[in-house]
């Protein structure tokens, strides 16, 4: 009897695990069929002011962007750093504000809690005095350095989607598209691979359609993008228009290159983990092995000299 219960509750089990399981495949088939065939934007780029009008998200940013009249920044450094914020993805009309206004604050947040704490403890001395001023110095390079490593992200993660995105604009073009068709084409089934490859290209669609030329179109693509990639790409298909050569046959070539030049990064980063895994195995590994190993010989001449006095 006691048998016949626990295969009733077994199948009871089983029972309600499939029957969940089926409920998030048909809801998860279904979103992917309605994202599919929904109407998308010509582009959402990423913004640091996201949010509703009267969200406490963005009054916070609004604040943090009133403080970007206090930061040293002459006109030259501000169209960089507008710049290099466009190639991080943050297109907002106010994003450099908030920059700004996050890297004058910065010092304040990183210096201003431990001279507190020292000051309530009663200890403040010079070497706090100079801790304080190595917080606030990182404080103020800590923002540009996150944008340089956020544009070295993003570059990568286009530079990975790139080889099945020429993928599809081969399909394209070979099926008789023009190029402007095949890249509206594409970024709308690209959406799913790369959503930093989807929004680029939307925007190359949007000048494309404002009636910017195609040559221009695509070399703004590849300056927004800053990838190196993108940027030969962009060349190959300007020349392949200059000289009315076949694009498709240009992409092909070129998609081929990418995928060659992916497995030889991977071999290189092979061939460089021997080095690199020498560090960690010879300041944790190798100091453990060696506990192990002499370790119980040491404890026992440790008790022999102790039991012979």
């Amino acid at each position: 009897m006691e048998e016949f219960n626990w295969l009733i509750w077994g199948a009871c089990f089983l029972t309600g695990t499939l029957f969940v399981y089926g409920i998030l495949r048909y809801t998860g088939s279904r979103r992917m069929v309605r994202d599919r065939f929904r109407k998308t934007p010509a582009a959402q780029p990423m913004s640091l002011l996201q949010g509703g009008g009267g969200s406490l998200k963005k009054r916070f940013l609004d604040w943090v962007s009133s403080f970007s009249k206090y930061a040293m920044v002459g006109k030259e450094d501000t169209s960089k750093l507008r710049f290099s914020l466009i190639q991080a993805g943050y297109r907002h009309p106010k994003s450099l504000a908030v920059f700004l206004g996050i890297r004058v604050l910065a010092p304040f947040l990183l210096a201003l809690p431990y001279l507190l704490a020292n000051v309530l403890d009663g200890v403040l001395a010079s070497g706090n005095l100079m801790v304080c001023l190595l917080l606030a110095g990182t404080g103020f390079y800590l923002p540009p350095f996150i944008l340089k490593v956020m544009i070295s992200r993003r570059q990568t993660r286009l530079d990975q989607s790139l080889p099945d995105v020429l993928d599809l604009l081969i399909v394209c073009v070979e099926g008789g598209l023009s190029l402007q068709a095949a890249l509206h084409r594409v970024s709308d089934e690209v959406r799913n691979i790369s959503v930093e490859m989807f929004q680029e290209l939307n925007l190359t669609n949007a000048e494309l359609r404002a009636g910017i030329s195609r040559e221009l179109a695509l070399k703004n693509l590849g300056e927004r993008t800053g990838a190196q990639t993108i940027k030969s790409l962009v060349g190959i298909m300007v020349q392949s228009e200059r000289m009315g050569t076949s694009i498709a046959q240009a992409l092909r070539v070129h998609s081929n290159f990418l995928r060659v030049q992916r497995a030889q990064k991977g071999e290189e980063k092979a061939g460089k983990l021997p080095v690199k895994i020498m560090i960690p195995l010879l300041l944790f590994i190798f100091p453990t092995i060696m506990v192990i190993v002499i370790g119980p010989a040491v404890i026992m001449t440790i008790r022999t000299l102790s039991n012979g006095h």
